[in-house]
């Protein structure tokens, strides 16, 4: 029986980092990678949607502190309540001093499918 198809989307970083042949993307890695463009867009980016977005974006130059790891935490579970293909489980924001970088390891549930994995999203900092 055939995998049911319920989004379809395109990526070019999959024929980039995957060697993959096609753009085409289907069911969870296009809801994946719709989360990382709603991450990666900046609030105010988006044409008649100034709300839509994240801070996440401009924090390339921001301290590795406290206070940047609850911005991260708070946005991103903004962006997880936002679409309904998802529920956020647990979500775990890790600094990573010597790379200047922060990680955010989303557990999550993808309705349709019924399946729970964790989306990793690095964020580079200064």
């Amino acid at each position: 029986m055939a995998t049911k198809i319920y989004y379809k989307g395109f990526s070019s970083n999959q024929w980039l980092s995957m060697g993959q042949k096609s753009f085409a993307t289907s069911n969870i890695e296009t809801v994946k990678n719709d989360l990382y463009n709603h991450i990666f867009t900046e609030k105010g980016e988006r044409v008649m949607m100034p709300n839509f977005g994240t801070r996440i974006p401009s924090l390339v130059f921001e301290q590795n502190d406290e206070a940047t790891l609850e911005i991260v935490r708070e946005d991103l579970i903004e962006v997880f309540n936002y679409d309904p293909r998802v529920r956020l489980l647990n979500l775990e924001v890790v600094p990573l001093m010597d790379n200047n970088a922060i990680v955010a390891f989303a557990d999550l549930l993808y309705v349709e499918f019924n399946v729970q994995d964790v989306l990793r999203i690095e964020i580079q900092t200064a």
